[in-house]
């Protein structure tokens, strides 16, 4: 790896790492609880969900922490729609 990709990924390490230290003030210890296991099965999806609860705080939206099943429904309604297969045997 060259010199400026190196720092490119520090960069955006850092960068991630005060997005879900920000997004984590936003979770009560239940929520963050599970914001923990997250990252460490789905770490893409933590740091989606980190910034959108940051977005939804800038805005207004978030006035207390989240509780565990508050952010529990956060994660369902982040899901994609499961596509649906009917086999029809002849």
């Amino acid at each position: 790896m060259q010199n400026n990709e190196i720092q490119e990924r520090i960069k955006l390490q850092k960068q991630i790492e005060i997005l879900e230290n920000n997004a984590k003030a936003y979770l009560d210890s239940a929520a963050l609880q599970r914001f923990g296991n997250l990252k460490i099965a789905h770490q893409e999806k933590a740091i989606q969900v980190a910034a959108l609860i940051l977005q939804a705080a800038q805005a207004g939206q978030i006035k207390q922490k989240l509780t565990d099943k508050e952010f529990k429904n956060l994660l369902i309604n982040l899901e994609e729609p499961k596509k649906e297969f009917k086999f029809i045997r002849k």
